[in-house]
């Protein structure tokens, strides 16, 4: 059971690691950031991602 608990714990990590970098190159936070941003959950990290996508969709239609 613990092999499973760790494996969840690497992937939540892993996701919330490639959402930071992507928020990151979006430009929606600098890289002095990144330390505030790993203490984010993943649901806040995933929401900030909508967030921008939706703002860069915004930027594209007007």
């Amino acid at each position: 059971m613990n092999h499973n608990k760790g494996q969840l714990r690497r992937a939540v990590e892993g996701r919330k690691q490639r959402l930071i970098q992507h928020l990151i190159h979006k430009g929606m936070y600098g890289y002095e950031d990144h330390r505030h941003l790993t203490e984010f959950t993943l649901s806040e990290l995933e929401l900030e991602w909508k967030n921008a996508q939706f703002i860069d969709q915004e930027n594209h239609i007007s």
